[in-house]
C-alpha cells in the first residue's frame, strides 16, 4: 500500500502498526545486542518526538520506492543509530573536562 496525503483510515491504520513494529524491532536489537533496558528504549522510541522522526524517514524511503520492509529495515537502523549518538553525547557530557 501506498501512502497519500492526508491519509485514510486503512493508510493511518497501517503506518501505525507499521511504526510500530519498527520501534520494537529496535529496541529488541539493543536490548539482545547490549542488554538495554527494554522499557525503557521502547519508552524513548515511541515518544512523540522519535515517532514523527521514524514516520517521516520511513515515508521518504517509500516514495524512494523501496518496499515495506526494507523501508522499515532502513527506518529501524537510523533509529538505532541516534540512539547510540544520543548516548554517546550524553557519556561525553559526563566526562571530566581537562
Amino acid at each position: 500500500m501506498r501512502f497519500s496525503a492526508p491519509l485514510t483510515a486503512a493508510q493511518a491504520e497501517l503506518l501505525g502498526k507499521d511504526i510500530g513494529m519498527i520501534a520494537a524491532i529496535a529496541a529488541q536489537a539493543l536490548n539482545h545486542a547490549h542488554g538495554v533496558n527494554i522499557e525503557r528504549l521502547v519508552a524513548t522510541f515511541t515518544s512523540s518526538a522519535a515517532l514523527d522522526v521514524t514516520a517521516g524517514r520511513y515515508l521518504k524511503h517509500l516514495e524512494d520506492g523501496l518496499p515495506r520492509g526494507e523501508a522499515a529495515g532502513r527506518a529501524a537502523t537510523a533509529l538505532v543509530h541516534d540512539w547510540a549518538d544520543a548516548v554517546l553525547e550524553a557519556s561525553s557530557d559526563r566526562e571530566p573536562r581537562a
